[in-house]
C-alpha cells in the first residue's frame, strides 16, 4: 500500500508518512528482540497500556548491533534521541488517535521530532496492529492546536501563574474525519514507518499473534530544547533519563546540586 504525501507537508514534516522497506535485516531484528525480551517493563503508567513497554532502553547505543549507523545513512540530518519498544497481545483494541507531546514536548520547535517505527512483527493486514497515520491538512492543522494545548499545560507544571486552559477535546465529526482519511500502511517486520510526533496517529487492534514494535525518536542536528518544557517533564518523571541528559547538556546549571 503507497500514498502520495501533500505538497505541504515539506515545509512541516518533510517525511511524515514515508515508508522504508528492510530497514532492520533479520539478524539484527532477531539480536534486538534478544536484548529486549531480556529486560523488564518500564514503571510507568504508559506501560499499562500494553502487555509490555519499555522505555529507553537506549539499545540503538549498542554497536554491536549497528542502529545508530544505519538510522545515519537513511536520515543524515537527524540524530537518534530516545527509543521505546512496545509490544501488544491479542484482544488489544489499539489505542485511539492522539499525539505524543504529553511526555517528549522538549523541543522549541517539537513538530520537527520525526519517529522511526519498527516492527518487529509483520503488521500487513487488519487484526496485527497496524499503526494509522493521518496527513490531511486539516486533521494536521487541528494536530498543532493539540500540541499548543499539551505544551501550555507542561508549561504550568513549572509555573502555576500560567493561566489555565480548557483542555483539548475532538469532536465525533473529527474522529469520523480521521478514520475516513487516514493512512495505514502494510508492513513486514524490519520496514519502518517515518512520521511525525504531532500528528494524528494511532494503533488498530491486534486479533490474533503478538505485536512487537522497537520505535526510535529522532531530531534534527540542529535542534533546540526548551529549557522550561525540560523542568516540566523532569518534575512530571517522564522520560527522565533523556530530560537529564538533556539539561546536562544544555542547561547545567538547571539542574539540582
Amino acid at each position: 500500500m503507497t500514498t502520495s504525501r501533500p505538497e505541504f507537508l515539506q515545509g512541516i514534516s518533510p517525511h511524515h508518512g514515508e515508508v522504508v522497506r528492510n530497514v532492520l535485516n533479520r539478524e539484527i531484528r532477531q539480536k534486538l528482540a534478544a536484548k529486549l525480551d531480556a529486560m523488564p517493563s518500564s514503571e510507568t503508567w504508559y506501560a499499562d497500556i500494553y502487555a509490555k513497554a519499555i522505555y529507553g532502553p537506549m539499545v540503538f547505543r549498542d554497536q554491536d548491533l549497528g542502529i545508530a549507523d544505519t538510522i545515519k545513512q537513511l536520515l543524515p540530518e537527524y540524530r537518534i534521541l530516545a527509543d521505546l519498544y512496545l509490544e501488544k497481545t491479542p484482544g488489544d483494541d489499539g489505542f485511539p488517535f492522539h499525539t505524543d507531546f504529553d511526555s517528549i514536548g522538549f523541543m522549541e520547535r517539537p513538530e520537527e521530532m520525526l519517529t522511526v517505527w519498527i516492527p518487529l512483527t509483520p503488521v500487513n493486514e487488519v487484526g496485527s496492529g497496524q499503526l494509522s497515520i493521518v496527513m490531511e491538512e486539516g486533521a494536521v492543522r487541528l494536530s498543532l492546536i493539540r500540541e499548543a494545548n499539551q505544551l501550555h499545560s507542561l508549561l504550568r507544571v513549572v509555573d502555576p501563574t500560567v493561566p489555565e486552559h480548557p483542555p483539548f477535546q475532538m469532536t465525533r465529526q473529527e474522529h469520523e474525519y480521521m478514520e475516513r482519511t487516514k493512512f495505514t500502511p502494510s508492513l513486514d517486520a524490519g520496514d519502518a514507518l517515518l512520521f511525525c510526533n504531532a500528528f494524528f496517529h494511532k494503533s488498530e487492534g491486534v486479533a490474533q499473534g503478538k505485536r512487537a514494535a522497537y520505535i526510535m525518536r529522532l531530531v534534527p542536528k540542529n535542534a533546540k530544547f526548551n529549557r522550561m518544557r525540560l523542568l516540566g517533564l523532569k518534575k512530571l518523571g517522564q522520560n527522565l533519563a533523556v530530560v537529564n541528559e538533556l539539561l546536562e547538556q544544555y542547561y547545567p546549571d538547571a539542574l539540582e546540586p
